[in-house]
């Protein structure tokens, strides 16, 4: 009885072991195509930054002959379209910080009068911010200088790596905080202590 009923068996489980690895096959074929698909349908781009109250900013697609291009800006406060019905257009951006999902949105129409999906844009508005320093008097020592979001670099007279150096004499001094190509300034001021003459004897 075991010869004769093994081959049977080593047939049957082999043809379960094949119809189980075509089924795999099938669904990891079914699950490559939903991906597919998911990615297709994701067109939200990476988040583009602009500093705030940016002016005159433009935005654009690839242009299709014949097509028209229904541009909106929504969720940041602010926001003005300046341009539409092109491939391209042209956004003043508000004042308030923060990061704006679909701020930019565009829908292409073909010739045919045929709407596309639409297309958007997140944008991180950014608004550096420095913290108030001084008065100080001449001879002071060196001040850290302390700018948000950190990362970014200060200029101005006075100014070594992210020290203000109040040795500079007596004046007003303007310095500049640039991060991200957004920049914010502090006013520093500087006076210098009196003069006193020599002690004299009446």
């Amino acid at each position: 009885w075991g010869s004769s009923t093994t081959p049977n068996n080593n047939i049957i489980n082999l043809s379960l072991l094949k119809k189980r690895i075509i089924m795999k096959k099938v669904l990891l074929l079914l699950l490559l195509v939903s991906l597919g698909l998911q990615t297709q349908a994701q067109i939200t781009t990476n988040a583009d930054t602009v500093c705030a109250s940016a002016i005159g900013e433009q935005y654009f697609v690839t242009n299709t002959p014949g097509s028209t291009y229904q541009w909106n800006v929504g969720g940041a406060s602010g926001a003005v379209l300046q341009s539409n019905g092109t491939n391209a257009t042209t956004i003043d951006w508000g004042s308030i910080s923060g990061l704006y999902s679909d701020a930019v949105t565009v829908t292409e129409t073909s010739a045919g009068g045929c709407p596309g999906e639409p297309v958007t844009l997140d944008v991180f508005i950014l608004s550096p911010t420095a913290n108030n320093i001084g008065p100080f008097c001449s001879g002071n020592p060196l001040t850290t200088l302390t700018g948000n979001p950190v990362g970014g670099t200060w200029s101005g007279t006075g100014v070594t790596g992210n020290n203000f150096n109040p040795n500079i004499g007596q004046g007003n001094y303007i310095l500049t905080y640039n991060v991200g190509g957004c920049t914010t300034t502090i006013n520093v001021i500087v006076n210098n202590g009196p003069i006193t003459g020599p002690i004299q004897h009446f």
